[in-house]
């Protein structure tokens, strides 16, 4: 449940954007409408497979007084202003589009391990409470840097609304270096019905990459919760107890997550069941291999040999990452008109009603923060 991070070079994104927080800013002459975007998709689709240009804006604060721009709705719910429906959709996917396109000249700084800063309790889209770990003197600047820290959650409980991440008890500001690990999801130590966000924030400067993570290990939450997955405590309690796994695996008549069984009707299980029977025997046998070159070797094979079945080699993981980045690209991506299984896995999302209005509602909560960001 964790993602890479890499640089992505995108001089032309940091003009457009600019001018965008300019703009919302000073206000806009009557001729010359704000949401008049063309300008924005045509520059980013220059821009999509160009990775030898500067990097996007780093993040910064939001303002806290909520005025509507032109054309944007008041949503009383949320407290946020943003467009409803196509026009956010065009101007969020024509911006996110070519976000894993990474780039080979980016270089990892990574630390000799992963340090915990400090842990948030979250109280609906407010963090508080905060708990500091010990931590060696290089790392006091990230860890006193509570700006940033409130900053990034604000994005995040701004991107994904409340109702539909009410499990999530802990925000966990970390780092393992530059690069590494962006974002990851795990179930809460002290109670395995609730689950932490925990996110690098040595890693955040690239707003699209943050947002196209933030969103992946959203789907792990969404399709790994309480309500999807039957959690399975001895499991969660008894972590090192392989022939309980083992058990708890072939006992489950759906698929068994790591955190218990899927439900029958649950996304994890109907995406599995849709996408995975042909090719999980061959997958499951790989990750027996114990021979680290043997296993690399066989995992580079099979994602060869079904490259056309996954959005990203990211995908190739595993169950859950494969839809976790499936349901990245339904968010951040227009929808897809071809017929590869890959796409089909994108085009599994819009069966859910449900889902699509979620779409719907992060792009539009996501889109008017990144227009709001100076």
């Amino acid at each position: 449940m964790k993602h890479k991070s890499w640089q992505l070079k995108l001089f032309l994104a940091v003009v457009v954007l600019t001018l965008i927080a300019c703009e919302a800013v000073t206000g806009i002459a009557e001729e010359d409408p704000y949401w008049d975007e063309e300008p924005l998709v045509a520059e980013q689709n220059n821009d999509t497979n160009n990775n030898d240009v500067e990097d996007t804006p780093p993040l910064s604060a939001v303002a806290e007084d909520e005025t509507c721009l032109e054309e944007e709705s008041y949503h009383a719910e949320s407290g946020l202003c943003y467009l409803d429906g196509e026009q956010a959709e065009t101007l969020f996917t024509s911006w996110m589009e070519g976000v894993t396109d990474y780039g080979d000249d980016f270089e990892e700084k990574l630390l000799d391990g992963e340090y915990v800063l400090v842990v948030y309790a979250i109280n609906d889209n407010e963090i508080d409470s905060p708990t500091y770990e010990d931590v060696s003197d290089d790392l006091l600047d990230e860890q006193d840097n509570t700006p940033l820290h409130e900053t990034v959650w604000a994005f995040y409980a701004a991107m994904i609304p409340n109702h539909a991440r009410d499990f999530v008890s802990h925000y966990v500001v970390m780092t393992d270096g530059i690069g590494g690990t962006l974002a990851a999801v795990e179930q809460n130590p002290a109670d395995p019905y609730t689950w932490m966000l925990s996110v690098d924030i040595s890693d955040t400067e690239n707003l699209r990459e943050l947002t196209f993570t933030l969103i992946h290990e959203y789907g792990h939450l969404l399709t790994l919760n309480p309500q999807q997955v039957e959690v399975d405590e001895y499991i969660f309690n008894n972590p090192d107890d392989e022939d309980a796994y083992y058990e708890a695996e072939v006992s489950c008549a759906t698929y068994f997550t790591g955190e218990g069984c899927a439900n029958n009707d649950s996304y994890f299980y109907l995406f599995f069941n849709e996408f995975w029977t042909d090719i999980y025997t061959e997958w499951s046998d790989i990750q027996y291999i114990e021979d680290e070159d043997a296993y690399y070797a066989a995992s580079d094979d099979f994602y060869f040999a079904y490259e056309d079945q996954f959005v990203t080699d990211y995908a190739v993981t595993n169950p859950g990452e494969d839809i976790a980045e499936s349901w990245a690209f339904f968010v951040t991506q227009a929808k897809p008109t071809g017929n590869t299984l890959a796409e089909k896995k994108v085009l599994f999302f819009y069966e859910f009603p449900e889902l699509v209005s979620l779409r719907e509602e992060i792009i539009g909560r996501t889109y008017s923060r990144m227009i709001r960001m100076q």
